[in-house]
């Protein structure tokens, strides 16, 4: 699980390293460990927009709700392309679930 965080810090193959927390994050052992390291590196003083947009994105791949709010809190951030992009998936991740509640109501 490290070597999918420091992916996502660094930026080497961390697609594929959000996909893989996303997976670990489904066992509720794991989730709440992978929550509070994201959000530990999303607030470490050496992190640059670049590193924090990375893991935003990974953000969209956790399950659960817990992801969804550190999203919206983002939304807010001083770092505007932080911000943004957090905005953007805010957006994405309602619009998917409001498509999912169509569906099974259909």
């Amino acid at each position: 699980m490290l070597r999918a965080e420091y992916s996502m810090v660094e930026g080497f193959d961390d697609v594929a390293a959000a996909e893989v927390l996303g997976t670990l994050s489904q066992d509720p052992k794991h989730a709440d460990q992978i929550m509070t390291a994201l959000v530990d590196q999303l607030s470490a003083p050496t992190a640059d927009s670049a590193t924090r947009i990375r893991l935003v994105q990974a953000l969209v791949e956790l399950s659960g709700a817990a992801g969804q709010e550190v999203l919206r809190e983002l939304a807010h951030d001083d770092d505007r392309a932080v911000a943004l992009v957090a905005s953007a998936l805010v957006g994405v991740l309602q619009q998917r679930s409001a498509e999912d509640q169509a569906g099974k109501d259909s």
